[in-house]
């Protein structure tokens, strides 16, 4: 029996930098995801949240002026929460 306190690294089956309309999105984790737009500014991130009824995502908009997030409503898509950054 060989053990072993290296960290395991595991091949991701989905691509770690993807683009929605105008923004893209990068795989920070498994469960968040940074939303720039293409210049590079931080629009926000995207986390999964474990609830009740599933999976829901949770965006978090970045407000630059101010330096902090406001939190946006869960919804149960990861590319709805997208757009939530996108459109909201």
């Amino acid at each position: 029996m060989q053990t072993s306190t290296e960290p395991a690294f595991r091949i991701r089956t989905t691509p770690v930098a993807r683009s929605r309309g105008d923004l893209r999105v990068l795989d920070v984790r498994d469960d968040l995801s940074r939303v720039t737009r293409a210049n590079g500014e931080i629009v926000g991130y995207v986390d999964r949240v474990d609830v009740a009824g599933g999976t829901a995502y949770r965006a978090r908009r970045y407000v630059a002026t101010e330096r902090r997030f406001v939190e946006l409503p869960n919804v149960w898509s990861a590319d709805d929460a997208v757009d939530c950054l996108r459109w909201g």
